[in-house]
């Protein structure tokens, strides 16, 4: 369904609503509401807390396929220009600049499996702050390598190097920071990730500027009714609450 359908079918379901007194709607209310909608329904569904079935991101095939789009791979991200504020063995990497959520992650070391001349694999296994200094003196929690081709990394959360709060200094991407022993070094780290979503754009005026909802098809009714209960509450019409609001998701 493209964007400037789904705004059709959004003002004649207010339209009913309102006993086809519906007011108009500018191109531009439309794209506001429709991105909202969209936005709210992948917080929606990412965690199981949010929604009445209780299945999440990746639990059903369901929700793989209505949050399928979202899905992308940043291989071999960039190592960060700037080190500065790492814990110790740590080291920043960029993520992508659509980042959302992490889904998957792997890093390569700079060993080798014993003989061979294969990097070895590490698990990569987020951890908090406040756990770090407790973990390190501990054998099985802490990073560590061994010949035989097992290894494991800690990672980290961390702000971006420039948070653009100055109009004029667009913000950089956001970090991850790996941390290892101190034997041993990140060189590799890839991820799978969950893109932001991009946006609906209406414009039945230049048909080629409307830019549509990339989210399955099968989800895109839901994305509809979610905006007309957003729509309605903005105009101050009597509907079910039946959206939760944003502050409840996140």
């Amino acid at each position: 369904m493209t964007a400037n359908e789904m705004a059709d079918d959004l003002e004649r379901a207010a339209d009913r609503v309102a006993s086809f007194g519906s007011p108009g709607y500018e191109d531009s209310d439309l794209t506001e509401i429709l991105t909202e909608a969209e936005s709210l329904y992948v917080k929606k569904f990412l965690n199981g807390k949010n929604n009445r079935l209780g299945e999440s991101f990746d639990e059903t095939e369901v929700r793989k396929q209505g949050l399928s789009a979202l899905v992308k791979r940043g291989s071999i991200l960039t190592t960060s220009s700037s080190q500065v504020g790492i814990v110790p063995n740590g080291k920043f990497f960029d993520l992508p600049s659509d980042f959302m959520y992490c889904i998957h992650e792997e890093a390569y070391i700079d060993q080798n499996v014993c003989n061979t001349e294969t990097p070895i694999s590490a698990d990569v296994i987020p951890m908090e702050y406040d756990k770090i200094s407790r973990f390190s003196k501990n054998k099985y929690k802490k990073p560590y390598f061994k010949s035989y081709g097992d290894s494991k990394v800690w990672r980290l959360v961390f702000s971006r190097e420039v948070d653009g709060d100055v109009p004029g200094n667009p913000a950089t991407e956001k970090r991850h920071q790996l941390v290892s022993d101190g034997t041993f070094e990140v060189n590799v780290y890839s991820i799978n990730y969950l893109r932001n979503p991009k946006g609906v754009v209406v414009d039945r005026s230049v048909v080629t500027n409307q830019r549509n909802c990339i989210l399955d098809e099968s989800t895109h009714f839901v994305i509809i009714d979610i905006a007309l209960s957003l729509l309605l509450n903005t105009v101050k019409e009597q509907e079910i609450n039946n959206v939760e609001s944003f502050n409840d998701l996140e």
